[in-house]
């Protein structure tokens, strides 16, 4: 009888020490999502412009080439087709400045088509990509081909070519992608002022669920050690 009882105690304050360890680790979960979904949902309300993009500062941007082509912007087809209606999932916006005598052009498209037109022709590819501080890293790739003008192709997602600031918009499409700044008669030699920017409608709802979810781990953190605490204390 007594060793029974004595395995009895056992098993429970084995279950009550499980009780506190699961809300220990509940409640670093919640802490976790808390603080993502509140930085999530502060970054949505104070780090937009004023047409709702997260935009980095003005850099400048040259090579000796013909164009500066972007790192690939892969975006997954296992996503639902709802994700990509209306700019749902987001918007990507390229402004790059031209001059009277160097009209500049910036464009997107598929990779495998920015690769047919440029794969011959000398050019910078973007090998690094920070945001704050805005900075590029870019490595050569060698040609001897002379490109059309980009303005004559017609596989361009969106595009935007002239003096001045010129910003190409695009709603996100699935594919693989590539931005390409030129100058706008596909002379070598292109020296731009280049600013990226990005609207993400979900990140707000991301936010918010990051933040239930926080919520809800540590209700449960605390009901599990309230009660393994609880059990500890009444014996």
């Amino acid at each position: 009888m007594i060793a029974s009882e004595t395995t009895t105690r056992t098993g429970r304050s084995a279950g009550r020490i499980g009780l506190i360890v699961t809300g220990a680790l509940a409640g670093a979960l919640a802490l976790g999502l808390l603080a993502g979904g509140g930085a999530l949902v502060w970054a949505h309300g104070s780090k937009q412009d004023g047409h709702g993009y997260y935009s980095t500062g003005a850099k400048q941007l040259k090579t000796p080439t013909y164009a500066l082509v972007s790192e690939g912007l892969d975006v997954g087809v296992d996503g639902p087709d709802s994700l990509f209606r209306n700019g749902r999932l987001g918007s990507v916006r390229v402004s790059a400045t031209g001059t009277r005598a160097h009209p500049i052009f910036v464009g997107i498209a598929r990779k495998s088509q920015i690769a047919s037109y440029l794969g011959s022709v000398s050019h910078d590819a973007v090998t690094d990509f920070e945001v704050d501080p805005f900075s590029v890293t870019y490595a050569r790739r060698a040609g001897s081909a002379t490109p059309t003008a980009p303005g004559e192709q017609t596989f361009w997602a969106a595009k935007a070519t002239g003096s001045g600031r010129q910003t190409m918009t695009w709603p996100v499409a699935k594919g693989d992608w590539a931005v390409v700044v030129m100058n706008a008669d596909a002379t070598r030699g292109v020296r731009t002022n280049v600013r990226v920017a990005a609207k993400l409608p979900l990140l707000l709802e991301f936010g918010v669920g990051l933040l239930a979810g926080g919520g809800l781990a540590a209700a449960g953190a605390a009901v599990a050690i309230f009660h393994g605490r609880r059990g500890q204390s009444a014996h």
